[in-house]
């Protein structure tokens, strides 16, 4: 996965948590410490700062949860626990990471738009018929789909899968619609 070298990393938290401004100016205050408070914890006075907005533009600002899903509807489109060709591997690894500020497990992760038209052209056509097709408790359980529910919970765990699959598709295509690029991370 590349990294976008951002000019200001932390301004991921605006776009991602825009009602906790709190966490943008903690993150900002964190890498501006000098390494002997970082290694000693000696207090030092906090910068101030003024947290930026984020103007945006019609349609964009939409978010989405996929609750816990995100694997199990991965591992549904790729039969695979992670790893996936571009620009399927967009759930688990793909994209490009926004510096490196840890906003859950790990960096989120931005697609242009170019990147979101293709994935919602590709999803429109993988119904939930194929995704049901794909759907197999017991390897499932054998890689660690995440949240390992599979087996105890057979047709309503695919259920699961199959309904935030549509909103992922749909979040998608509003996206592709206002041709917006997106971010994921993963909490």
């Amino acid at each position: 996965m590349a990294k976008v070298e951002l000019k200001s990393p932390p301004l991921i938290w605006r776009l991602i948590a825009q009602d906790d401004p709190d966490i943008y100016l903690e993150t900002v205050n964190q890498s501006e410490k000098g390494i002997l408070s970082k290694i000693f914890g000696k207090r030092v006075a906090e910068p101030s700062h003024q947290v930026p907005d984020l103007e945006l533009i019609e349609g964009e600002g939409m978010e989405d949860d996929l609750d816990k899903s995100w694997q199990g509807i991965h591992y549904c489109l790729n039969q695979t626990d992670y790893e996936a060709e571009p620009p399927m591997d967009f759930m688990t690894v793909g994209g490009k990471a926004a510096g490196d500020i840890d906003v859950g497990y790990g960096p989120a992760r931005l697609f242009d738009s170019k990147t979101v038209k293709e994935l919602e052209e590709t999803l429109s056509s993988v119904s939930a018929d194929t995704l049901r097709s794909h759907y197999d408790p017991v390897k499932m359980e054998a890689l660690d789909i995440y949240p390992k529910i599979w087996t105890r919970d057979g047709d309503e765990a695919f259920a699961y899968i199959a309904d935030y699959y549509e909103t992922l598709k749909s979040f998608l295509s509003h996206c592709s619609k206002h041709d917006l690029g997106m971010a994921v991370y993963l909490r």
